[in-house]
């Protein structure tokens, strides 16, 4: 087969898939499993090859994100920061088979010491200090909120030297508090002088009500602490827009 065959047949494939997915609603494809294709291979080949020793996971939910690392071979600490209640739970059961996975006492991180309200979502990954908008709980039922609790809340740089005490430690700082993300950067003015990498929610159209945090400020901000990018991935898409809600980005000072 020549290279035109080859290039033909590969379009033909292509447009098939398409046919397929619009008249059942599935995607199927086969990739090589590749840092381009995997998103959780990618962070964990990119920590490696920065020489992280120590990821800051706030938000952690119940532990995915921490679990996908250690999955691909990373051999460093995560200190996880969760403040749903239910999603803390399985996040302690999660990080039991793993020596280096810490998991901080409940709480939320933000700008100030305290006690906090926040909002639970039936998905409890849509949980957040701020109200998720109407707008969205209209066609994604599970962000709604079924109810709300009581959290402490620190600033990240009142605490984290109890979990980090190296002062050698290359640090990745891991943000994904649905909309949050600001108050946790003003709390952590000078973890984040430490972090060797960012990996942030960035939000392109807001989910969520008075979210302080939008595209241009978060690019404006790594610019000014010179992080540069290294990986973007799609996060959050409207099913009736098609429009990307949010991504997450990764970003490392060289």
């Amino acid at each position: 087969m020549n290279l035109l065959q080859r290039i033909l047949q590969s379009k033909a494939l292509a447009r098939s898939r398409r046919f397929v997915g619009k008249a059942t609603g599935l995607h199927v494809r086969l990739k090589r499993f590749t840092p381009s294709a995997s998103e959780d291979l990618r962070n964990a080949m990119l920590f490696q090859h920065m020489g992280i020793t120590h990821v800051i996971d706030i938000g952690a939910n119940t532990g995915q994100f921490a679990e996908s690392l250690y999955d691909f071979g990373f051999q460093g600490k995560v200190i996880s920061f969760e403040p749903v209640s239910s999603a803390y739970q399985e996040l302690l059961k999660r990080a039991e088979r793993y020596p280096h996975w810490q998991v901080a006492e409940r709480c939320a991180i933000g700008s100030q010491d305290g006690e906090i309200e926040i909002n639970v979502s039936d998905d409890t990954v849509f949980s957040s200090i701020l109200e998720i908008k109407d707008s969205y709980v209209s066609h994604n039922k599970k962000s709604q909120i079924i109810g709300k609790e009581k959290t402490p809340i620190h600033r990240l740089d009142s605490i984290i030297g109890q979990y980090i005490s190296d002062p050698s430690a290359r640090i990745m700082l891991k943000i994904d508090t649905q909309g949050y993300e600001k108050e946790v950067l003003d709390g952590a003015p000078e973890t984040l002088k430490r972090a060797q990498g960012l990996k942030i929610e960035i939000p392109l159209y807001a989910i969520y009500e008075h979210t302080q945090f939008a595209f241009y400020d978060i690019l404006a901000l790594t610019k000014a602490q010179d992080f540069q990018p290294y990986s973007f991935h799609v996060e959050g898409v409207d099913l009736n827009t098609g429009r990307v809600n949010t991504i997450d980005g990764v970003f490392f000072r060289e």
